[in-house]
């Protein structure tokens, strides 16, 4: 696996490529953005400040910790393969057939159409897609607007094993085309009224494919993100994003990415800080010893009170 030009690598990403169970890259490419420019800058900027800061590992109460007793040495089997161009995304593909899970830091969220046309499994899967947008204008394509349009084009995409998470702002257009896909939504005031725990069990019901999840910080209410393209109040809290993550990754999530965090705007660090909490909960929460086809007799429920 040829690593690409970078500035460093996570220190808690220690593996080799051969014996990884997740890989994680940057794509520092903001071209398909039209807003507060420089998320170009977030993975190396991310792994810089969590570096330098030593920042420590999360326990999850009575689970196994994604780091051995002593919190000293990372457990999970992690490589960075540094930083790769748009156009080097085609180099991933392996990672499917090789069992590992793609761990991908943006750049903007158009990245993802990119990520998975490389890496989608054979067969149906779905997307887990949290963002304060639905990303489905389809009058244009190829930018942070028309990524769920992009991406229900892609072979295999089963709208009906997928679900918007988050999403507060959308457009007439894109009503109409989440209607016609009949994509399942869940919106930040639904979270409120039926609660967190009521809402994963809804997502893990919905989400019975092999899963990719993919998360514009924006999701989250710009008091626990500032350091976004478009912040938009309303959004989730922190630990509400982080149990929905928790619950719905599985042996069957085939990978994950962080996008459009802008570091010149953020506060302190907050935002890449969460960015690489959220990155570790995700993994911690993905079992890779179980990665193989399993059926599932999940049927889709309407929200438990």
């Amino acid at each position: 696996m040829r690593k690409s030009k970078n500035t460093g690598r996570f220190a808690f990403a220690s593996s080799e490529y051969g014996e990884s169970d997740f890989v994680i890259f940057g794509v520092p490419d903001d071209s398909g953005s039209a807003y507060r420019k420089g998320s170009r800058y977030a993975p190396d900027t991310i792994r810089s400040f969590v570096n330098r800061n030593e920042i420590s590992g999360v326990r999850l109460g009575n689970r196994l910790s994604i780091f051995e007793p002593g919190m000293r040495k990372f457990a999970a089997k992690v490589y960075d393969a540094g930083n790769l161009s748009r156009k080097e995304l085609g180099s991933v593909s392996g990672y499917i057939r090789n069992k590992k899970v793609a761990v991908g830091i943006g750049g903007d969220h158009s990245i993802t159409a990119s990520i998975l046309n490389a890496t989608r499994p054979k067969g149906r899967w779905g997307i887990a897609y949290f963002d304060a947008h639905p990303d489905f204008i389809s009058s244009r394509g190829s930018y942070f607007g028309s990524v769920m349009n992009d991406i229900s084009k892609l072979e295999g995409f089963d709208p009906n094993a997928s679900a918007l998470i988050g999403i507060r702002t959308p457009e007439d257009e894109e009503i109409d085309n989440i209607r016609k896909l009949g994509i399942a939504v869940v919106t930040p005031q639904e979270i409120e009224e039926k609660g967190v725990k009521a809402v994963a069990e809804f997502l893990r019901c919905v989400l019975t494919k092999n899963t990719y999840i993919s998360i514009d910080m924006d999701v989250l209410d710009p008091a626990y993100a500032p350091g976004v393209t478009e912040p938009e109040p309303g959004g989730i809290s922190s630990s509400q994003l982080i149990y929905l993550i928790e619950k719905i990754c599985s042996d069957k999530t085939f990978g994950i990415d962080i996008t459009e965090v802008v570091p010149r705007f953020d506060r302190e660090g907050m935002t890449m800080y969460l960015a690489y909490r959220i990155i570790l909960y995700a993994i911690s929460s993905i079992d890779t010893s179980r990665r193989k086809p399993q059926s599932n007799k999940r049927t889709r429920t309407k929200y438990k009170t």
